[in-house]
């Protein structure tokens, strides 16, 4: 197909164009792990080679690299050994990213805010905690998105001291004022950081697909 001024239009597959051209600037190392960060649900070597381009038995070599870095954790399953990003990896993008976003002051005034809420359902229920209140339950009885909200509020508050207890522990120097301001815009101003978590690639492409 031409324009008027008979210039050729491109006809192919933007998507495939984009993944080809990841291949060509990432080593097979690279997508490996950037799949791997980024599958929340345990998924096998093939399904993992098979988004990161690369043949099963280099994404079976890879996965156990990064499983002995503690950045994957191994299920085993009926069908096999599945692979998924580790708890710790996850919290410690989580505190860099509160690192990012937000000064020490706000950290501690977070802490602050999860306790002052741990202590309402405290009251609210007469129980000590979510455990507690599961007992207490029945299973039609309203309560259980108080159970959630409880175990959330405990996982943000242990994230938060963490984050806080860690947050002159900069070894490489990466939170920088510029770093800083670059994030700053993009906190939400209520959960922010705390409420979830999230790279790097070298250039050199060193397999595709087998």
């Amino acid at each position: 197909m031409t324009t008027g001024s008979g210039e050729r239009l491109w006809e192919g597959d933007v998507n495939e164009a984009a993944v080809e051209e990841w291949v060509d600037e990432t080593t097979a190392f690279d997508r490996v792990r950037t799949v791997a960060e980024t599958t929340s649900d345990p998924q096998s070597a093939s399904e993992v080679a098979d988004r990161a381009r690369v043949s099963e038995p280099t994404a079976r070599k890879y996965l156990e690299s990064l499983l002995e870095a503690g950045l994957v954790t191994a299920v085993s399953t009926g069908n096999g050994t599945r692979y998924v990003r580790s708890p710790q990896s996850l919290a410690v993008d989580r505190i860099a990213s509160i690192h990012r976003e937000h000064t020490r002051d706000e950290i501690g005034s977070a802490i602050e805010r999860f306790r002052d809420e741990l202590a309402a359902l405290r009251d609210t229920y007469g129980v000590a905690d979510a455990d507690a209140l599961v007992d207490r339950l029945d299973a039609d009885e309203t309560g259980w998105q108080d159970v959630h909200r409880w175990r959330e509020t405990e996982e943000r508050l242990a994230v938060a001291r963490a984050a806080l207890a860690l947050y002159d522990f900069d070894p490489d120097d990466t939170r920088t004022a510029v770093t800083r301001l670059a994030y700053a815009g993009h906190a939400d101003g209520d959960r922010g950081a705390f409420a979830s978590g999230t790279d790097e690639s070298t250039t050199g492409n060193d397999e595709s697909t087998a």
